[in-house]
């Protein structure tokens, strides 16, 4: 009956729906592994804060259990993905009572940089699996097919958390002040209610697109490899990414630093230890002022009042801080400016090192200062409340916000600048205090930059063979077996390299049925 008997290998699957088969097919495991780190993350984040049980307010009410502080400590930590933390306060049907609710817009960078990285630990070790298993290449669209299923395997994830996460707590046993003169407040929080919760569904589209955007990073690199080979374009701007990807990374990095010293030499411990989670937006903030940048802060009623937080000097203009207008600040703020000139010198130093020409310069500049704009952007804070209050029958709402962050012309403008002077006017000063030759194509390369020297660039010389390699096959004969001068578990950087593109491999032969010379450059792609 059917296909028993007829020869033809039984497949369970075969009479499923295609979307089925799909979502049950293996090509899920490696997304599924890949987000087994990032979520650790998350709930190390989480149980790190919930386990300390008193923050200050046990003379009002015991503290919340274990279970309501980790919920809550959950609900922050999804907002390293994007997802605003909600506080709720429910005080009943006293006389006098309301409810109130604060949304709080702040990433902490620290716990997203983590994330991403777990992540990208994640992918790359699928990646290199498959490689090993299979020996194949992958191709653009089985790139963007990784990527959709990592996608959506983050977004189910985040969906799972952010469902799971937040605390709903009535304080029992609340108890007065036992300080002289302090208001009794054990009538009135004892009967409260107390709710946190987070935008799960905000982490999630931001989740699956970052998720997406990293593993379609990993897995599209033997396409790009391939893209920049043929393309000298898409090889530029490969060199101009990954060295300001590079430079970002150390401009963060030391910024954030610095920010760690000046809260562990000015601040308090428990300040010291909160400020972990958020040591790349406090150091952005400072690498802002130093590049120029205005820092805004102040509140607004609702009413179209605002105030700031250096009002009470009488000025309209007060709650702005600007390096070129410090307010009667302290002139210590003029030091933020060494983070500026750092991060310059090492974008120039980046570009004179890797020897590219000007309009890699120019690409280099331009994603530089648009990945520091959207970093600076995203490292302020955003409070926002709102309440309603009843008193002897009147219902009266309240609304306030408060924000915190530079101003996004001011740090466009400032953040250009600077990789102007960075990447553009740096290089050809290090080339004259230096000597050497000035910055050439991509397309020319230095003796040691890849296994194959200058010789193999000769019209009609035969190809030299790297250290401990075969020789390399004519073209037009079966290849011998040699170690691949690009194999595929070289990634961009390798490609690229540090100082200029790898050799260009030899015209493919003029009839397409011929054998190639190289089968591991080229190959069929779509």
């Amino acid at each position: 009956m059917g296909s028993w008997g007829a020869g033809r290998p039984y497949d369970p699957a075969a009479g499923q729906p295609a979307a089925l088969r799909w979502l049950t097919g293996e090509d899920w495991r490696p997304a599924l592994r890949a987000l087994i780190a990032p979520t650790a993350v998350l709930l190390l984040a989480a149980l790190i804060a919930a386990i300390p049980d008193d923050y200050g307010y046990s003379f009002y009410f015991e503290a919340p259990g274990f279970d309501d502080r980790f919920g809550s400590a959950l609900a922050m930590a999804l907002a390293a993905l994007g997802a605003p933390f909600r506080f709720g306060v429910d005080l009943g049907t006293l006389r006098g009572a309301g409810a109130s609710e604060t949304t709080v817009r702040l990433v902490p960078m620290t716990v997203t940089a983590a994330w991403l990285f777990a992540l990208w630990l994640g992918l790359r070790a699928g990646a290199r699996t498959r490689q090993a298993r299979t020996g194949e290449q992958q191709t653009r669209r089985q790139a963007a097919a990784e990527a959709l299923r990592t996608a959506l395997v983050a977004g189910g994830v985040t969906v799972l958390l952010g469902l799971v996460a937040g605390a709903r707590w009535h304080p029992g046993g609340s108890r007065g002040s036992d300080r002289p003169g302090d208001f009794d407040y054990s009538g009135l929080f004892g009967r409260a209610t107390y709710t946190t919760d987070a935008g799960w569904l905000q982490a999630a589209g931001w989740t699956a697109l970052l998720a997406g955007l990293l593993a379609f990073a990993v897995h599209g690199t033997d396409a790009l490899r391939w893209a920049a080979w043929r393309n000298r374009a898409v090889r530029g701007w490969a060199v101009a990414g990954l060295s300001a990807g590079r430079a970002l990374a150390f401009t963060v990095g030391l910024s954030a630093l610095a920010a760690f010293v000046l809260i562990a030499v000015q601040g308090e411990g428990w300040q010291t230890g909160v400020s972990v989670a958020f040591l790349p937006n406090a150091g952005l903030l400072l690498l802002g002022i130093g590049s120029g940048a205005t820092l805004r802060g102040g509140s607004d009623d609702g009413r179209g009042g605002s105030t700031g937080p250096w009002e009470a000097d009488g000025r309209a203009d007060g709650a702005d801080l600007s390096f070129f207008d410090l307010h009667g600040e302290s002139a210590d703020w003029r030091w933020t400016g060494l983070l500026a000139l750092a991060a310059a010198a090492y974008l120039g130093w980046t570009a004179y090192r890797r020897q590219l020409d000007a309009a890699d310069r120019l690409r280099l500049a331009a994603i530089h200062a648009a990945g520091l704009t959207l970093l600076m952007t995203v490292a302020g804070a955003l409070v926002s409340s709102g309440a309603t209050s009843t008193y002897s029958g009147r219902s009266r709402d309240l609304g306030h916000e408060y924000s915190a962050g530079l101003v996004f012309g001011t740090v466009l403008a400032a953040n250009a600048v600077w990789a102007a002077v960075g990447a553009l006017a740096l290089p050809p000063l290090l080339t004259a205090v230096r000597g050497g030759a000035p910055a050439g194509p991509l397309a020319a390369v230095p003796p040691q930059s890849g296994p194959l020297d200058a010789a193999d660039l000769t019209p009609g010389a035969a190809p030299h063979s790297a250290p401990g390699a075969a020789p390399h096959s004519a073209p037009g004969t079966a290849p011998a077996p040699a170690t691949e001068p690009f194999a595929p578990g070289l990634g961009v950087s390798e490609v690229v390299g540090s100082h200029g593109a790898p050799t260009p491999p030899a015209a493919p032969p003029a009839d397409p049925g011929d054998p190639p010379s190289d089968p591991s450059v080229w190959r069929k792609h779509p």
